[in-house]
């Protein structure tokens, strides 16, 4: 009697613990797609798609402001790239945040930012100071060495 008692009863703590990694799972995940949507930068000249993709989080450019009109926004290209292959590809609906990852308390970081105006890549790191304000860092191997933006969720 005593044995079937013992095994109930690691049954049940077994079970417990499976419901609540499963309930922290979820909760972690909730939280790190709140960072998905279309944000708009604080000076209201860019727009970004943060999507989730393969288990990170990535950005696309989705409009910029452009002064010769907005039809002619398509006709960018990434001609600042230092790979003379990627100088052709369109800035809209290209990738300018890649492979970051959600790491607590409202911080997604270890990925990559990409500057299509110098064609340079830094490492990157959002902070969710509001549920829709995200500051956005990116830097050159140090933190204080670099510029943060502001966006706005849409």
């Amino acid at each position: 009697m005593n044995i079937m008692l013992t095994t109930k009863v690691r049954l049940t703590s077994c079970a417990i613990a499976i419901l609540l990694f499963g309930l922290t799972t979820a909760k972690a995940q909730r939280d790190a797609n709140r960072i998905v949507g279309i944000w708009e930068s604080v000076e209201k000249n860019l727009h970004i798609e943060m999507i989730e993709e393969d288990g990170h989080f990535a950005g696309k450019m989705v409009w910029f402001l452009c002064a010769s009109g907005e039809s002619m926004m398509f006709s960018y290209r990434d001609t600042e790239n230092p790979n003379p292959k990627l100088t052709t590809r369109p800035l809209v609906g290209m990738h300018v945040v890649e492979k970051i990852f959600y790491q607590g308390d409202n911080v997604w970081g270890d990925g990559k930012i990409y500057d299509p105006n110098t064609g340079r890549t830094f490492d990157a790191r959002i902070t969710l100071v509001a549920p829709n304000t995200a500051v956005v860092r990116g830097y050159w191997k140090f933190r204080w060495i670099g510029k943060s933006i502001v966006f706005h969720r849409m």
